[in-house]
Order: C-alpha cells, then structure tokens, then sequence
C-alpha cells in the first residue's frame, strides 16, 4: 500500500463515502464531515471500528509527525 497522508486522503483512494463512514459509525454524514475535515476528532472506540472494519491502521489518524514511527523531537 501507498504511504498515506490522511484518513480523508485513504477515503479518496480507495472510493469510501462519507456516507459509509456515517452508517459505519451510526452517526450523521455532518458529524463525520466535521472529523474528516479535521474541525473534530474521532473518538478512540470509532476509530478502532473504523480500523476493524478496513483493515487499516490507527496511525492514519495521527498527526503526520507521528505517523510510521517517527518522532517528534522538541
């Protein structure tokens, strides 16, 4: 699999709606709009069936500077 930026990028690239996410989660198509464009987070037990369902993982949902085991130095 491709390196992945984004949770909203995976989505584009593998043809998930919001939609499937909303019924996935049983939450609105808004409130999942809300998460995927960032101006609210998914809470831990919807990101793990998020991950469950699709195989993916929860890596995705991190900052960039975390993703694939790298780390932030401050």
């Amino acid at each position: 699999m491709d390196k992945i930026l984004s949770f909203k990028g995976w989505m584009v690239e593998n043809n998930i709606k919001q939609s499937e996410i909303a019924e996935l989660l049983g939450i609105s198509l808004q409130s999942v709009n809300l998460k995927v464009n960032g101006k609210q987070d998914f809470s831990l037990p919807q990101i793990s069936t998020i991950c469950g369902r699709y195989g993916i993982s929860a890596d995705i949902f991190l900052p960039k500077e975390l993703r694939n085991g790298n780390k932030v130095v401050s």
